[in-house]
C-alpha cells in the first residue's frame, strides 16, 4: 500500500489532484483520510488554511492513465507536434483516448487514418509493456473513427450495388482487422453479395463477391 499527501483548497481540490498526479481515473482504486478539512476566508473568499489529505493507493490496481499520458506526451513531444489529450475513458477492456491538436490534425490521421493506426500500434505495445495491461488503446482526434467508419458502410453499399449490377468481385485496399470486420458485418444480410478476406498480414484485404 502507497501512501501520498497532498493539500488542496478543499478536500475534493485535493483529492483530484492527488488523483492527477498518480493517473488514477477511478475513485474506487483509492481510499482517503481527511487530515485538514481547511480554513475558508472571511466571508468565503480566498482559503486561510489549506485542506489536507492523507490517500491510499495500491500500486497494484493503479490504472494506466497516468502511463498513457507519460508515453503520449513523449512521443508528440518527440515528434515536435503539438497535440494533447483531451479525455481519457477507461472501460473494461478498452482505453479510448481522444487527442486534441490545434495545428497538426491532419498529419496525425495521415492518409486514410494510416499515421493514426501506427500511432495507436507503438503506444500499445509502450503502454502495456510499462504497465503490465492487456487493455487495447484506442486513439482517435477529431472523431475521425466515426467519420471513417460512416465512410465505410457507405463505400461498402456502393460497392455491392456496381458488384451486383457487374456480375464481378471487387477486392478492396488492405485494411486493418477492425475496418474488414465493418465491411463484413455492414454486407452481411444482403441478399445480393457476399464478402471474404483474402491476404496476409498488412496486406489482407475483402473481396465482395455477387452470390451464385
Amino acid at each position: 500500500m502507497k501512501i501520498i499527501e497532498v493539500e488542496g483548497r478543499t478536500v475534493d481540490d485535493a483529492t483530484k489532484k492527488a488523483m492527477a498526479e498518480l493517473g488514477i481515473t477511478d475513485a474506487a482504486k483509492i481510499k482517503t483520510e481527511v487530515i485538514d478539512e481547511g480554513k475558508s476566508g472571511i466571508f468565503g473568499f480566498g482559503v486561510s488554511r489549506p485542506a489536507r489529505i492523507r490517500l491510499f493507493y495500491n500500486i497494484d490496481t493503479k490504472d494506466i492513465g497516468g502511463t498513457i499520458r507519460e508515453v503520449i506526451g513523449e512521443m508528440f513531444k518527440r515528434m515536435q507536434i503539438e497535440c494533447a489529450i483531451s479525455d481519457i475513458k477507461e472501460g473494461e477492456s478498452k482505453v479510448y483516448i481522444e487527442l486534441d491538436s490545434k495545428t497538426s490534425s491532419g498529419l496525425i490521421i495521415g492518409r486514410k487514418g494510416k499515421t493514426l493506426e501506427s500511432l495507436q500500434f507503438m503506444v500499445n505495445l509502450i503502454v502495456n509493456h510499462k504497465s503490465g495491461s492487456d487493455k487495447k488503446i484506442i486513439l482517435d482526434i477529431e472523431s475521425y473513427r466515426a467519420k471513417r467508419e460512416r465512410a465505410l458502410r457507405k463505400m461498402s453499399k456502393d460497392i455491392a450495388f456496381k458488384v451486383m449490377k457487374s456480375g464481378k468481385p471487387w477486392t478492396l485496399e488492405p485494411m486493418n482487422p477492425f475496418e474488414r470486420r465493418l465491411i463484413h458485418l455492414t454486407l452481411q444480410n444482403d441478399a445480393r453479395v457476399t464478402t471474404k478476406s483474402e491476404g496476409q498480414g498488412i496486406y489482407r484485404k475483402v473481396t465482395i463477391m455477387p452470390k451464385q
